[in-house]
């Protein structure tokens, strides 16, 4: 956690004054009735409706770069909270097509079990989106590949259809390979409010699963500001 962290700082340093000076900062806060994380529970409760409080903040430049921070609470493990920590860059490569590389921290206090990270790459194409990421901490997650396709549709003024369709892969025998999915509406009511209505949900490893991978119909509202 500390070397990431140093990294990212680094980062920052190294841009200076050119990435202060074209720079926004944005922040968001939200809730949800529950915390799905790649079609996955993040509670180890098996209830369809556990409040998530969420929320955090986003620094980018006009040169692309970027850093940012995203939280959420929860139970994973014996820490009752997410801490998300990511940097990267991104790059528009024409009007329709558009690169983001990086790196993300997942860190979860007084459960060191949980802390890893992953490397990703995603590819932006009109209403498409596309992202592969790979785990790095080794005896962790080091090899496991996720990869997430989206697709975003207008409906009308403020209302868009949104999917999502995720494939993970994991290096240990001990976990099988996994297809998530989502199904959803977002309304975005005011010039910072959101709510949106999710389906979502993962594939069985067996029939005795413990169901935090049933799918699940998931209300939000949040605010960017």
């Amino acid at each position: 956690m500390k070397k990431s962290l140093s990294l990212i700082v680094l980062g920052a340093l190294v841009f200076g004054q050119s990435i202060a000076a074209h720079a926004d900062t944005s922040f968001n806060i939200s809730t949800v009735s529950l915390y799905k994380s790649r079609g996955v529970d993040q509670d180890g409760r098996n209830q369809a409706v556990r409040p998530a409080l969420q929320g955090g903040v986003d620094y980018s430049s006009s040169s692309g770069f970027y850093l940012g921070n995203w939280n959420s609470t929860g139970r994973f493990g014996h820490a009752d909270v997410e801490i998300d920590l990511y940097g990267g860059y991104r790059l528009q490569l024409n009007k329709d097509l558009g690169l983001d590389l990086g790196y993300i921290e997942y860190v979860y206090p007084h459960d060191n079990t949980w802390t890893d990270g992953e490397v990703y790459a995603g590819l932006n194409y009109q209403r498409f989106s596309f992202k592969a990421y790979r785990g790095v901490r080794p005896n962790v997650n080091d090899g496991d590949m996720y990869y997430l396709l989206g697709y975003t549709q207008p409906l009308m003024e403020g209302l868009d259809l949104k999917l999502g369709l995720g494939y993970q892969t994991y290096q240990v025998e001990a976990f099988s390979n996994k297809i998530d999915y989502s199904v959803g509406l977002e309304y975005a009511f005011a010039k910072h409010l959101v709510v949106s209505g999710t389906v979502a949900g993962a594939n069985h490893r067996s029939e005795v699963d413990d169901g935090s991978r049933d799918a699940r119909f998931i209300l939000g509202i949040g605010a960017t500001f």
